[in-house]
């Protein structure tokens, strides 16, 4: 692995106080050896999935099912109100997998919790020194078998604890995005949106690409503070966090792949800074179980972390924009909760003011891309357009923003080119 720290400060003239902008950013080499995937494809088969839907998840399935080899193993299993398994568990590699996907055929309501079960059967079934995870596709809300949204999100989160973990891919308008993201997030995986058919094969393929570069699993950054002046922290982003018995912040990051490297942006706050100059302010400690060629070696990085609070600023771009681009992905929540309570006007200016403030950093592509997507929302909502797909939209890339997916990103994107 390869752990980076980047600061970018700022002096307060208040009490002498420094904020100290923190980016972790964690990345990693493709691995000596591609681990084991056992994964078990659950596709949502009920009625609303009727026609193309079915037919493109069928496809990137298949898709799926065709990148895996023999030391690898997979399960296909299929839910409307009735959950059938038509694939598995059995090695990758077999023709048969496609032949059993394609005579899938839509059906009755959404018994979301009992595929989800038999999904995670047949991953437990057979544990490998790898990814072992359930993917779960549906298009609709969880209306048969178990339906709450905390009993299920609790199921994913105690599966992960016994090894097995979740990704959530949903298609479409009707889906509760909320259910989705939080099944993945309790459950270690990682949580996709659809937006149209066509964008189906390459949500599938971004699960598969990442799971091919498994680089470390169980990821966590540990932060303490050590500073005598210190007096709290802010976090960028949404990730799952608690407190450490030292008094610290425990970040889960989850798995790591060479495809996408992650990030955590922190800001210290430290006052009454008496002694200017390079002093340390922080200590980060990184745990994560690294694949290596002979196996799985859990490794335990510690990085000092020192500032220089000499009265001046010292501002670090790529900080700075990185924290932008986490802003914006705060705004979009923000323009969301607006928009649902009807003041389309004000979520228009959320979504306006986050792109001005973007701007100076508009060379960086992925930045220019995100203007022009703000803008163009703004507008949409400007002129009172606002749907549940909207509002999908808009939760996916905050969510995506946050976990750093820039690849992701760019193939939701309602700007693409051949949009």
């Amino acid at each position: 692995m390869r752990p980076e720290i980047k600061l970018s400060t700022k002096f307060l003239n208040t009490q002498n106080t420094h904020q100290v902008g923190l980016l972790i950013t964690v990345g990693a080499d493709q691995p000596p050896r591609r681990a084991p995937i056992n994964v078990a494809l659950v596709l949502d088969r009920s009625g609303s999935m009727s026609g193309q839907p079915l037919e493109a998840a069928k496809r990137a399935a298949t898709r799926f099912a065709e990148l895996l080899g023999p030391n690898d193993r997979v399960s296909v299993a299929a839910f409307d109100d009735q959950v059938h398994t038509v694939f598995g568990p059995a090695p990758g590699g077999d023709s048969a997998a496609a032949q059993a996907i394609a005579h899938v055929y839509d059906g009755g309501s959404t018994n979301l919790s009992g595929g989800w079960l038999k999904g995670r059967e047949h991953v437990q079934s057979g544990l490998a020194e790898g990814t072992n995870r359930v993917v779960l596709f549906t298009d609709g809300n969880a209306n048969a078998g178990i339906t709450a949204i905390s009993q299920l999100v609790e199921l994913a989160r105690g599966a992960a604890t016994q090894r097995v973990t979740t990704t959530c891919i949903g298609f479409g308008a009707s889906f509760n995005e909320e259910l989705m993201r939080s099944m993945s997030q309790a459950g270690g995986g990682n949580y996709w949106y659809v937006e149209a058919a066509d964008q189906m094969t390459d949500m599938f393929s971004e699960e598969i690409e990442g799971l091919v570069a498994l680089a470390a699993q169980n990821v966590e950054v540990e932060v303490r503070l050590t500073h005598p002046g210190a007096a709290g922290v802010t976090f960028l982003q949404r990730l799952p966090t608690d407190r450490t018995p030292g008094g610290g912040w425990r970040i889960t990051l989850g798995d790591l792949y060479a495809t996408s490297p992650k990030a955590v942006g922190l800001i210290f706050h430290v006052e009454d800074v008496t002694e200017l100059g390079h002093t340390q302010v922080a200590e980060v400690r990184l745990v994560s179980d690294v694949v290596m060629a002979e196996g799985i070696e859990h490794r335990v990085i510690t990085l000092p972390v020192f500032a220089n609070l000499d009265g001046t600023d010292h501002g670090e771009p790529n900080v700075e924009r990185t924290f932008v681009r986490f802003e914006a992905a705060r705004a979009r929540e923000e323009a969301i909760e607006q928009a649902d309570r009807g003041d389309l006007a004000q979520a228009a200016m959320t979504l306006a003011e986050a792109s001005t403030r973007l701007h100076p950093f508009i060379s960086d592509p992925l930045v220019a891309e995100e203007v022009e997507d703000l803008r163009a929302e703004s507008e949409r909502l400007r002129t009172r357009e606002y749907s549940s797909l909207d509002r999908k939209y808009h939760e996916a890339r905050s969510h995506a923003a946050w976990e750093n997916k820039d690849a992701y990103l760019g193939k939701l994107s309602r700007q693409r080119p051949n949009k």
